[in-house]
């Protein structure tokens, strides 16, 4: 069976009194790890309403719709360079931040990241290519990253294969620098206008 790729990606600023990572991290720790469609489609509204409140502060981001052939590895390239680069497991977590891999100690951004496989030829997958279909020019917007994470809880869940969502650096006291952004495999982010 063919599917869909969607994936997006942003850094965000995060200012030290913005509610955004906490109320970001809240809405993930409190999800379970299984739910039903209801649930995960009140999980996946909470997670946009809070990025579309933010849609003012992102910086940088990348997003990319892949239908059909090559689907499923991008999707599995995305999840799993991710989950490599983030500390999951208790045994990986410290106390402080990871000073060792920063070029900079400012910790002002924040990168957020949803991925999703969709089965194709689906109500959900020509929600995306809709969605999507946007000029060239307008691709590295603000508005259009808004408007394609507001997409999201438009999905039917029931032809959702897949799903996550990657928020990093992983302690609520940690961020990044943009210069860890620019030096720290971030490269293919696009300035946001």
């Amino acid at each position: 069976m063919s599917n869909t790729f969607f994936g997006i990606q942003v850094v965000v600023t995060n200012f030290i009194t913005d509610p955004l990572r906490p109320q970001l991290h809240e809405v993930i720790a409190r999800s379970a790890s299984e739910q039903s469609l209801a649930e995960k489609r009140a999980f996946w509204k909470r997670v946009a309403a809070v990025l579309n409140e933010a849609v003012p502060a992102f910086e940088m981001g990348y997003w990319d719709l892949i239908r059909g052939e090559g689907a499923d590895e991008e999707f599995e390239s995305w999840s799993s360079e991710i989950e490599g680069s983030l500390a999951t497991e208790k045994e990986e977590l410290g106390t402080a931040a990871d000073e060792v891999s920063r070029i900079s100690a400012e910790k002002r951004y924040v990168v957020v990241t949803l991925v999703f496989l969709v089965e194709a030829d689906t109500n959900s997958d020509r929600t995306l290519a809709e969605r999507c279909d946007v000029p060239k020019s307008e691709y590295w917007t603000r508005l259009t990253f808004g408007r394609l994470i507001a997409t999201v809880p438009l999905l039917n869940f029931a032809n959702v294969v897949a799903d996550a969502v990657y928020l990093a650096p992983g302690t609520e006291e940690d961020g990044f620098s943009m210069e860890d952004i620019h030096g720290g495999g971030y490269e293919y982010l696009k300035l946001l206008l």
